[in-house]
């Protein structure tokens, strides 16, 4: 099953580029797989935290190379400066929780390609980023392949503790919102 290995690599890159594949999927059954004796989990670690660093950085790279011609026509002047200035002020935490939303590890490598924002700090938050939201899905697939003997029916549990944990946090932004907001706007 060495093939595997290199398919989760495959998936993760091109979804970091185009999110239209089943990276977290990938990764979850990556996981009860690795927890079954099928794969060795610290190479489905390895393999899918080098795919999500280069994967980021080629997109990125790409926004910071040709990024402006692109992205200037869908952002508006006045949110450049603001998406300028949010970077300087929060870049390394945006880049290592843009991981865990949805469209957000796209969303992210693209902003910071085209905000120019510095390589130096990009990279580091990446790679924090990149290994957080690795152990955390793989971490998933490995749990529920240990408590279902199946690796589909783990792989699903994981995908539906992902949705899961993805909502309820997605609440409770949505509340604080509400609350700073003074009750006002959308929960």
């Amino acid at each position: 099953m060495e093939w595997t290995y290199a398919l989760i690599f495959a998936l993760l890159v091109i979804d970091c580029l185009l999110p239209v594949v089943p990276a977290e999927t990938s990764l979850i059954a990556g996981g009860a797989l690795a927890a079954d004796g099928r794969l060795e989990l610290p190479i489905v670690l390895a393999a899918a935290m080098t795919a999500v660093a280069v994967g980021d950085v080629l997109t990125h790279e790409a926004a910071r190379r040709g990024g402006h011609r692109l992205l200037d026509r869908w952002v508006r002047r006045e949110h450049r400066g603001r998406i300028t200035r949010l970077l300087d002020r929060r870049g390394g935490a945006l880049v290592a929780a843009g991981r865990f939303v949805p469209l957000g590890r796209t969303t992210v490598a693209l902003a910071t390609g085209y905000a120019r924002f510095p390589r130096q700090r990009f990279v580091p938050a990446l790679l924090v980023g990149a290994a957080l939201w690795t152990c955390y899905m793989v971490g998933l697939g490995y749990l529920g392949g240990h408590f279902f003997t199946h690796p589909v029916v783990a792989a699903l549990l994981g995908v539906a503790l992902s949705f899961a944990v993805t909502g309820v946090t997605t609440l409770v932004h949505r509340a604080r919102l509400h609350r700073r907001r003074g009750g006002q706007g959308y929960v």
